[in-house]
């Protein structure tokens, strides 16, 4: 199992309530592109601790995005030993016939023959589109990616070799209300381009849903401290990055539509480094409150659970 570590958070759990009528692809570019199907699954690794009880957990996810390799079979040491340039006229027919059937009106642009062991495909292709296609060695598609600007070409008509950036993502477009609970849940499933991916980003926002327990906050906890009732809530807008902990890889979303990865939340690191029996219950109404906006004296306490959460969460591919 390949784990991949958030270098900035995430939360989310149970599928509290389905995802608005607006819950889109960004990108309409991408709709004719092949895609593979990905299963997106949340657990966490504990609810109960030395003294605390966790009854529930929310977080309000605004949208997701998937961010393409940067530089993944982008060619941009070209002219290095381990690739060739190609013309139209030196490409095999069997990928001559391939760009015919599925992209008869996106002429082509470049291509390269990589003589690389590591890398999993022989063949890139780049279309006037900026579609960039990678095949292997016998001559089934690996990947497909998408370059914003297309194909650059200078004054002479000539290819300008450019990066294939970060930039360039995959979008979910929310809101997605989770609800913490220690099983494996499936979050969504989702059809998302073949292809490689750097890191997964979240935008994290406030609910907008007046009838959610989340209305006006982004993360809301539930429980008791030492039989005490808790309550804990942020109202932060922010975007968390996850990122292999293994800078050299990435996620690859493979054709066979199978493929899956779980955010896994670790309270139990979160409760080892945040103490909560320094909260109080300031004003004495029998509710320990702990956010920016409380009147118990609990602010400061309420950013270190937030920065503790974007620390212990991880990213695993099974």
């Amino acid at each position: 199992m390949k784990l991949l570590k958030l270098t900035a958070g995430l939360l989310g759990l149970v599928l509290m309530s389905s995802c608005s009528s607006d819950d889109s692809v960004s990108d309409p570019n991408l709709g004719t592109t092949p895609k593979s199907n990905l299963e997106i699954k949340a657990i966490v690794n504990a609810t109960s601790f030395a003294s605390v009880e966790v009854a529930e957990f929310f977080i309000n996810i605004k949208t997701i995005e998937f961010d393409f390799a940067d530089g993944f079979g982008d060619g941009n040491s070209s002219g290095s030993d381990d690739e060739y340039d190609l013309t139209f006229e030196d490409l095999p027919s069997e990928i001559v016939a391939y760009l015919e059937d599925n992209y008869p009106n996106d002429p082509f642009c470049k291509g390269e023959l990589e003589d690389d062991d590591d890398d999993p495909y022989v063949y890139e292709i780049e279309l006037q589109s900026g579609t960039e296609i990678y095949f292997r060695a016998n001559f089934s598609v690996y990947a497909i990616e998408f370059d914003d600007d297309g194909c650059d070409f200078d004054d002479d008509g000539d290819y300008n070799d450019g990066n294939y950036g970060s930039d360039d993502d995959f979008e979910l477009n929310g809101p997605f209300e989770l609800n913490l609970n220690s099983d494996v849940i499936t979050i969504i499933n989702v059809e998302i381009p073949i292809g490689e991916y750097e890191e997964v980003e979240f935008e994290m926002d406030r609910s907008t849903n007046p009838s959610s327990d989340l209305y006006q906050k982004s993360i809301l906890m539930r429980g008791t401290i030492s039989g005490t009732e808790f309550e804990f809530f942020h109202t932060f807008n922010e975007e968390f990055e996850v990122d292999y902990e293994d800078t050299g890889q990435n996620l690859v979303i493979t054709e066979d539509n199978n493929n899956r990865v779980i955010f896994e939340f670790d309270l139990t690191s979160v409760f080892s480094f945040v103490d909560l029996s320094d909260a109080t219950d300031g004003n004495e109404n029998g509710v320990i409150e702990i956010s920016p906006e409380d009147n118990d004296g609990n602010r400061q306490l309420a950013h270190r659970i937030k920065n503790a959460i974007k620390d212990y969460v991880d990213l695993l591919d099974d």
